[in-house]
C-alpha cells in the first residue's frame, strides 16, 4: 500500500452510525481517518428511532452507551402484536432516541478520537488495490486513501460503481411521521394487524410526549399500487392504540421515508482489492422489524479491525476474511428474523404464538432471548420450534 504521508489511511464514505463507528474505531488506533459525508450535521434521517440490546452492548464496548443514553429515553418492554390483536410483552433494554441526535453524537466521538469530518459527495472510487484508492467529488477534486470504506446506507450507487452491488432494489420501505400527543405509553409497539398486511406498523414513545410512528412493506409483498401513507392512516385509525394516540395528538410533524435492505444479501462486503462496505450497504437491517443500527455498527467494528490488520501488515490481505467474518459472526443472528418474517401473515399462526406466549413464562422469555440474543433464533422460529412451542 502506498505511504505517501499526504494519503490518507482509510476514507469512509458516509458518517452515518456504521461509518461513525468505523471511523472512531480507526482513530482510536492512530489511523488517519477522512469521514466524508454528502450532508451537514446534525441531520435528520427516517428511522424507527430504537437501539436494541445488540446496540446498546456495541455502545458499551467502545465506551459510548453513558453518552448516547444521557440524550435517549430508556424502555424495558416492547409489545408484539399479531394480525388478529394477539400481543405478547417482551422484556428486555431499549433506547429511542432521533438519528439526528445520535447520529450527530457518534460523529463528534469520532471526530474527538482524531478523525476528520467534511462534507461533500463522493461520486467514483478507483480501487488500485495494493496501491490503494482514489476518491472522486461531485464538482471536481479528488483525494487519495490506502483503504476506502462504503457506508452509504442504502444508496447503493457507490456499491454498483465499485461492481460490488448483488441487488439494486431494497429490501422494504418505511415511512415514519412523529406524532406529539398526550397519551399515556410505557412501552415500543410494533403490530402486524391484519388491516395492513403485508406491511407492519410502530409505535415507539420517544419521551416528552413524541412518538415515532411508522409502517413498512418488504419489497417482495407489495403490490403496484402499495400506498405507504395510505397504510399509515389505515393503521392509525384501525389499531386500537393508533387511534388512542391520535384522539390525543397535538401536532404531527412531516413524513419522511426510507429504503431498507435486508439479511446481510445484496451486496458483496469486500471487493477484492482496497474497498470494503459496512452497514446498512452490505444489507445490515433485520427482516420483519427492520432493526438495524446495532448490526450496521457490528459490521464496522469487524470491517474496521481488519482494515486495522491491513494496515499493520502494509497489505489488503486481511481484508479477504471479511465476508466470512460477517457470515460466521453475524448471519446466524439473521434466521430467525427472516423466518418469522415468513411465518407472520399465515392466518392464525402468529396470535396462537403469542397466546401460548402468554401462557408460558419459558416461552416468553424465548421470545425476550432471541431479541436480548441469548436464544438461538431456530429454537424459536423454525418449524420444529413452532410446533414444539404451540404443542408443548
Amino acid at each position: 500500500m502506498p505511504t505517501d504521508p499526504e494519503v490518507w489511511d482509510v476514507a469512509v464514505v458516509g458518517a452515518g452510525p456504521a461509518g461513525a463507528i468505523a471511523g472512531l474505531i480507526l482513530a482510536r488506533a492512530g489511523r488517519r481517518v477522512l469521514l466524508v459525508d454528502r450532508r451537514r450535521f446534525p441531520r435528520d434521517k427516517a428511522c424507527g428511532d430504537a437501539l436494541i440490546p445488540d446496540a446498546l452492548a456495541l455502545l458499551a464496548r467502545y465506551g459510548l452507551l453513558a453518552r448516547v443514553e444521557a440524550k435517549a429515553a430508556r424502555w424495558t418492554v416492547g409489545t408484539v402484536y399479531g394480525p388478529y390483536r394477539m400481543s405478547v410483552d417482551i422484556d428486555t433494554d431499549l433506547l429511542t432516541i432521533r438519528r439526528a441526535v445520535l447520529d450527530a453524537e457518534l460523529v463528534a466521538a469520532a471526530t474527538e478520537a482524531g478523525a476528520t469530518l467534511v462534507q461533500g459527495m463522493v461520486t467514483e472510487i478507483d480501487d488500485a488495490g495494493e496501491s490503494g484508492t482514489t476518491l472522486r467529488l461531485a464538482g471536481g477534486g479528488e483525494l487519495r486513501a490506502r483503504l476506502a470504506c462504503i457506508a452509504t446506507g442504502a444508496n447503493v450507487s457507490l456499491l454498483e460503481r465499485c461492481g460490488m452491488l448483488e441487488r439494486p432494489a431494497p429490501s422494504a420501505v418505511a415511512i415514519r411521521t412523529y406524532v406529539h400527543s398526550d397519551h399515556p405509553l410505557d412501552r415500543l409497539v410494533v403490530s402486524f394487524d391484519r388491516h395492513i398486511l403485508p406491511g407492519y406498523g410502530w409505535i415507539f414513545p420517544m419521551g416528552g410526549g413524541t412518538f415515532n410512528v411508522g409502517c413498512g412493506v418488504v419489497t417482495g409483498t407489495a403490490t403496484p399500487d402499495t400506498d405507504l401513507r395510505a397504510m399509515l392512516g389505515v393503521f392509525l385509525d384501525a389499531f386500537p392504540l393508533g387511534r388512542a394516540l391520535v384522539r390525543a395528538e397535538a401536532r404531527r410533524e412531516a413524513v419522511r421515508g426510507a429504503l431498507l435492505r435486508y439479511g446481510l444479501t445484496g451486496a458483496r462486503p469486500h471487493g477484492g482489492g482496497a474497498v470494503f462496505a459496512v452497514g446498512e450497504a452490505v444489507g445490515s437491517t433485520y427482516p420483519l422489524t427492520g432493526e438495524g443500527i446495532g448490526k450496521a455498527m457490528e459490521t464496522a467494528a469487524i470491517g474496521a479491525s481488519l482494515a486495522d490488520a491491513a494496515l499493520r501488515a502494509g497489505t489488503t490481505t486481511p481484508l479477504a476474511a471479511y465476508s466470512e467474518r460477517l457470515a460466521r459472526e453475524l448471519r446466524p443472528k439473521y434466521a430467525g428474523y427472516e423466518a418469522a418474517q415468513r411465518w407472520i401473515a399465515v392466518p392464525g399462526l402468529a396470535d396462537a404464538l403469542f397466546w401460548r406466549a402468554r401462557h408460558r413464562p419459558r416461552l416468553r422469555a424465548a421470545f425476550s432471548g432471541m431479541l436480548n440474543e441469548t436464544v438461538e433464533p431456530s429454537r424459536v422460529i423454525s418449524p420444529r420450534g413452532l410446533l414444539r412451542a404451540l404443542l408443548a
